[in-house]
């Protein structure tokens, strides 16, 4: 008998010490970044605070932090499918093998019909992409940890562009516009392009990695049928 493959060895739980690092990342880092900003251009309740309950400010920061974090989620959302439809298109070419397998599968086991990837649309991609990464959650689940911190590390930056978004919006409505000169817009303009860029660059590194797990995983179920015995 040959000795099992470390691929083989079931996979082991996310501790909660994983869970914590993904919402570090995925929610406090941008309802920091914003918080942060807020203090810096309107520092008057930060330093109420100080004066009435210094203890108070570091507890303070953490969860206005998280609590932003969550409330700029539908907003990174909607740059998430920025971001998606701007890097679809690209790998369009790149995606069409996996999607045929799905479709095959989704017709055979659902009665489903997918869409050719020719034709596909960014929103009848985000399904399809869904549908894919349960499959492989399902059949391979060491890869689960890469995906999902792809997953996070796009709704990081997705989260940090809403952020500057939000921040642009809430100076303006609070007045802050009279005080705008050229370098201020220069800057702010800078950082949401930024923000926008490492969005679709984290999106495009999200779907190489999934479609390299794919690929793995269509070599390794491939190379078991060949190793299987003949049927008597």
């Amino acid at each position: 008998m040959s000795p099992a493959r470390k691929d083989d060895a079931p996979p082991r739980p996310r501790s909660a010490a994983s869970w914590l690092y993904d919402d570090l990342l995925a929610w406090l880092c941008p309802g920091g970044l914003l918080l942060t900003a807020l203090v810096l251009r309107h520092p008057g309740g930060l330093h109420a605070l100080r004066e009435q309950a210094p203890e108070l400010v570091l507890p303070t920061w953490l969860a206005g932090a998280y609590v932003l974090g969550l409330a700029l989620s539908p907003l990174g959302r909607l740059v998430y499918t920025f971001a998606q439809a701007v890097v679809w298109p690209r790998l369009r070419r790149a995606w069409t093998p996996a999607l045929e397998f799905l479709g095959e599968r989704l017709r055979r086991d659902e009665g489903l019909q997918l869409p050719p990837a020719a034709t596909m649309t960014a929103s009848q991609f985000h399904d399809a992409d869904r549908r894919l990464r349960e499959y492989l959650e399902a059949v391979a689940p060491e890869s689960r940890a890469a995906l999902d911190r792809m997953k996070v590390l796009c709704s990081l930056s997705c989260n940090a562009a809403a952020a500057c978004f939000v921040f642009v919006l809430i100076d303006a409505l609070s007045g802050g516009v009279a005080d705008w000169s050229g370098a201020r817009v220069a800057i702010a303009c800078g950082a949401i392009g930024l923000a926008l860029v490492a969005a679709v660059y984290r999106e495009r590194r999200r779907q190489r990695t999934q479609l390299s797990v794919w690929r793995r995983v269509q070599i390794e179920r491939g190379e078991d049928a060949a190793a299987a015995p003949p049927a008597p």
